[in-house]
């Protein structure tokens, strides 16, 4: 079984979380890919399958010098990484050629200012739209959010159906503050750990990128009076060039729209962006990050189901892309910014997804400390 140690960390370790979630199959004489759990900006922490002694090696994706350690069992740390770089990762047995399939990911960047407020934000693609049995999995819907336990949760693809949902979620604390046809905003204002609130003349709009629209909306803490935009995006679909050039032109006016709007603090972008750096290269977060924007799954510190894909398809079996993690569900943050905790809000049992599954995503959620 896999052994997930969620690391609590905010600069350096303050608390340790064990839970157990079930491993995917590895086939015998096979040695088990690593996942992430915990990072530091300079160092990385990972797991896999298996008992026994292993042999952990890292290299920078971009060339150099390979570091390995030792471990007696199915979990390893390499120190001395270098803050905000790829680091490629396999793991063999003792004394042997064969190795496991490779594993990038990055370690965070150094975080910028001391973070004043803690915000949990989550992105969920409902697939109300084009998937079937709206009705037999409205009720998983409402469930996969109250799981994320989020502040602030971005909805794509509700469609007509936005009435039915934030219904039920105004009984659970979270109210819609912003909305399109499709998407929209919720934000936990009730309840216990609610701190957001919206004044009368809170900023809020939509911008309109290339055929994409995408609510937003600036909230306020209630303790420190900071004021912190979140907007739901759903960029184009689709595998072929001409949806990839698509998702580029929406991502830069997306970007553009958002620096010329009304929108106060900084900006949390979170949605379905249909790329990731499994999918050809990853054009679109190469758009965000030379707008100073960072994937909250590179910058956080701790992770939970990083090994599960945030697109299912609703197979029972979760989805694995090795190399990086097929997570088209994103959270990007101004660089800099410290994240606390990472998680594919998947629900397993036996290794298999909790039935009726509610989507063809799984929601994504990411514990943000911002200043």
């Amino acid at each position: 079984m896999r052994i997930v140690r969620t690391l609590g960390v905010i600069g350096i370790v303050a608390s340790v979380v064990v839970s157990v979630l079930a491993a995917p199959a590895v086939a015998r004489g096979r040695v088990d890919a690593p996942w992430v759990v915990a990072a530091s900006p300079t160092s990385m922490t990972l797991d896999w399958a298996g008992t026994g002694s292993y042999r952990l090696t890292a290299r920078p994706q971009a060339g150099g010098r390979a570091t390995s350690v030792r471990t007696r069992t199915s979990t390893g740390t390499v120190k001395g990484l270098r803050a905000g770089r790829s680091y490629c990762f396999t793991v063999a047995r003792p004394h042997r050629t064969e190795h496991s399939r490779t594993y990038c990911h990055s370690t965070p960047r150094p975080v910028d200012a001391p973070a004043t407020t803690s915000i949990r934000v989550a992105t969920f693609n409902v697939c109300a739209s084009v998937c079937r049995g709206w009705k037999e999995r409205r009720d998983a819907i409402v469930r996969r959010i109250e799981e994320s336990d989020a502040d602030v949760v971005a909805v794509q693809e509700l469609t007509r159906h936005g009435f039915a949902l934030t219904s039920q979620m105004i009984r659970r604390g979270y109210v819609q503050v912003a909305q399109t046809s499709n998407d929209i905003v919720l934000v936990r204002t009730s309840g216990p750990g609610a701190h957001l609130r919206h004044h009368g003349d809170t900023e809020d709009g939509v911008v309109r990128a290339a055929g994409a629209a995408s609510p937003w909306i600036t909230m306020y803490d209630t303790v420190t009076g900071s004021p912190y935009t979140f907007i739901s995006v759903h960029l184009e679909s689709g595998t072929s060039r001409s949806a990839s050039r698509a998702r580029q032109r929406q991502a830069v006016a997306l970007i553009r729209g958002m620096a010329a709007s009304a929108a106060r603090g900084p900006v949390v972008y979170a949605g379905d962006v249909n790329s990731s750096p499994a999918r050809g290269g990853d054009p679109v977060g190469r758009i965000f990050a030379r707008a100073g924007l960072v994937d909250a799954y590179q910058q956080s510190t701790s992770f939970t189901r990083a090994w599960v894909s945030s697109f299912n398809g609703f197979a029972s079996r979760p989805r694995r892309e090795v190399r990086y993690g097929d997570h088209i569900d994103r959270i990007f943050v101004p660089s800099g910014t410290a994240v606390s905790d990472w998680e594919v809000v998947a629900p397993l049992r036996h290794g298999r997804a909790v039935r009726p599954m509610a989507s063809d995503h799984h929601p994504v959620r990411a514990t943000l400390r911002l200043p």
